[in-house]
């Protein structure tokens, strides 16, 4: 059974692309009479959109704070973690975006705004997943290429809606049967363009997330990233039909029939892609794999911070206010060690009524940095600092970290 931060992921993205897809189609199909009917249709998807990412952001909100999602309300952590991660920074300016984009509707001339800003909105998806988190030019891009990948699939499968809308509404009507010709044409092309940047982005991003394609198979995310591939080959071939054999044949009733069918086929298979899109979110890439996770003892706090020369297991045991020793581990890519000469520790509070701290590690024989009798207070989220000294060069990496309460039970 899916947990609900997928279904949660797979709403907003579908909302999202919705959203941007039928303001793309508006501007291909400037029909005053349809006007009403694409505004009516953005501003659900907007409206869904922003729901579906308060949802979103609650969700993750609450495994930042480890809270149950119902004492969020009043919790004086929220705004920390909204004003001092990037996924909530991410978020509040994806909220101020579907804003601007909701007022735009409001405009007689709602289209190449609203248009800009879902565009806008779909595209800062990208910051909030794997791509987001990456560093040096492999980060840079694969932001860009996920940015690609995300507006090129709301041009394409995002607009299909209001396209199955338009050929179901024209069925009887020759007048709109023309409309409905001319713009199958029009989107026809914009397809073919969308369909060709989705395919590129993706191949880029399968890449850096799966060493595709000899990892492509080898765990949990290359497995869904295949089925999900073989979902948007079976797009494609619904597609190919369209285009080549049913568009010349238009305004043929009997073709706006069949296009209507196989433009909805491809929007189901469009929400199957989109729920194992939510899904590849929750689940680490084969490239990405944090292997010295699972023999973290649960009680403590622990962030795995991944960049492109390093890699930093940090865990602070017990993860709670109070006395705790700290525990640096460096990799390389390949999880080979990292030679350091030194490393330091900074953990810098979020909150007010608290004082940073900055210590020095010192190494194990075993190649792991230590830093005992370490006193957090109070609880809340920190940002932890790991300073890097190797050749004379000096690198910091840094993340979120959450420090709990501690209980009676677990002094």
């Amino acid at each position: 059974m899916l947990e609900p931060l997928v279904i949660v992921r797979a709403v907003h993205f579908a909302a999202c692309l919705a959203a941007l897809g039928t303001a793309a189609f508006a501007t291909l199909v400037p029909d005053r009479a349809l006007d009403r009917r694409w505004r009516w249709l953005a501003a659900a998807a907007l409206t869904v959109a922003v729901v579906s990412g308060a949802i979103w952001f609650a969700l993750i909100a609450g495994r930042i704070l480890d809270v149950p999602l119902g004492d969020l309300v009043g919790n004086a952590d929220l705004a920390t973690v909204a004003t001092d991660t990037r996924f909530g920074r991410v978020a509040l300016l994806r909220l101020a975006l579907a804003a601007a984009a909701a007022a735009a509707l409001l405009s007689p001339r709602w289209r190449w705004p609203a248009l800009t800003a879902s565009a806008a909105l779909t595209g800062a998806i990208a910051w909030t997943g794997h791509a987001g988190a990456g560093t040096g030019v492999i980060g840079a891009v694969h932001l860009a290429s996920d940015v690609v990948h995300l507006v090129a699939a709301g041009l394409w499968l995002g607009a299909l809606p209001a396209l199955a809308g338009l050929l179901l509404w024209s069925r009887k009507d020759p007048a709109r049967a023309a409309l409905a010709a001319q713009a199958t044409r029009r989107f026809s092309r914009l397809a073919v363009a969308s369909v060709a940047a989705v395919a590129t982005s993706g191949l880029v991003n399968s890449a850096v997330l799966v060493g595709w394609p000899d990892d492509l198979l080898g765990g949990t995310y290359g497995r869904v990233l295949a089925l999900k591939v073989a979902l948007f080959a079976a797009m494609l071939g619904f597609a190919a039909v369209n285009r080549f054999r049913l568009t010349p044949r238009l305004p043929e009733r009997t073709a706006l029939r069949a296009i209507a069918v196989t433009t909805l086929t491809e929007t189901a298979l469009g929400i199957g892609i989109l729920v194992l899109v939510g899904l590849l979110g929750t689940l680490p890439p084969a490239s990405h794999v944090h292997r010295q996770a699972a023999a973290v003892n649960p009680d403590a706090a622990f962030v795995h911070i991944h960049t492109a020369e390093v890699m930093v297991d940090l865990s602070i045991d017990p993860g709670h206010a109070g006395v705790s020793t700290a525990t640096v581990r460096l990799w390389h890519e390949d999880f080979s060690a990292y030679a350091a000469e030194r490393v330091q520790l900074a953990l810098e509070p979020t909150f007010s009524g608290a004082v940073g701290l900055k210590r020095e590690a010192r190494q194990l024989s075993d190649g792991t940095w230590e830093i005992a009798e370490l006193n957090i207070q109070p609880s809340g989220v920190w940002t932890a600092k790991v300073i890097i000294e190797r050749q004379g060069a000096s690198t910091v990496l840094d993340a979120p970290i959450v420090i709990t309460q501690c209980s009676n039970d677990c002094r």
